[in-house]
């Protein structure tokens, strides 16, 4: 289901985005839309499943993950299916996306790694899955962006159209 949204509503879910532990109040002071308001805008957006939870953000790199890897998966689909091996690799740890592909290969998968063995342990579990045929991983050199945020990924003109028309 797509959800239409009103200014006042992508006002709220942008505030939360850039702190999900904004209590109503810093909401309502931040947005200048009432306490009430933001209070059943937000009850109405976990009841349409708008908002999944909230997270805090962890620096990567500060734990000591700082090998960031793309690898790309290809698949023979003998007794399984698509979603079945996207399952089974997102499920090795230190995965942290897996994204099914149309072209030359099957999946995508991002893995953070803390050095050189924890990155083999996660390839020789990716290639233990049955039906995996072929992997070419890239090692990231610099992150550009890394935005976890939706929101903030589109200009003020683009989230109305998208939104809230």
């Amino acid at each position: 289901m797509v959800v239409k949204l009103e200014e006042k509503d992508l006002k709220i879910l942008k505030c939360l985005e850039e702190n999900g532990s904004y209590n109503l109040d810093e909401i309502s002071k931040i947005t200048n839309i009432s306490r009430s308001t933001v209070h059943y805008r937000l009850k109405k957006f976990k009841k349409m499943g708008l908002i999944k939870g909230t997270l805090i953000e962890l620096n990567p790199e500060a734990l000591g993950l700082d090998i960031t890897t793309v690898t790309f998966v290809s698949v023979s689909y003998n007794n399984t299916t698509p979603e079945e091996i996207g399952q089974k690799l997102a499920s090795i740890s230190g995965v942290f996306a897996v994204y099914y592909i149309l072209g030359d290969f099957d999946f995508i998968v991002i893995a953070r790694a803390k050095d050189r063995e924890d990155l083999k342990r996660i390839l020789r579990e990716i290639h233990a899955i049955d039906g995996v045929v072929k992997t070419g991983t890239h090692f990231v050199a610099s992150i550009i962006k890394e935005e976890k945020r939706l929101l903030v990924n589109y200009n003020e003109e683009d989230l109305k159209k998208l939104f809230c028309e």
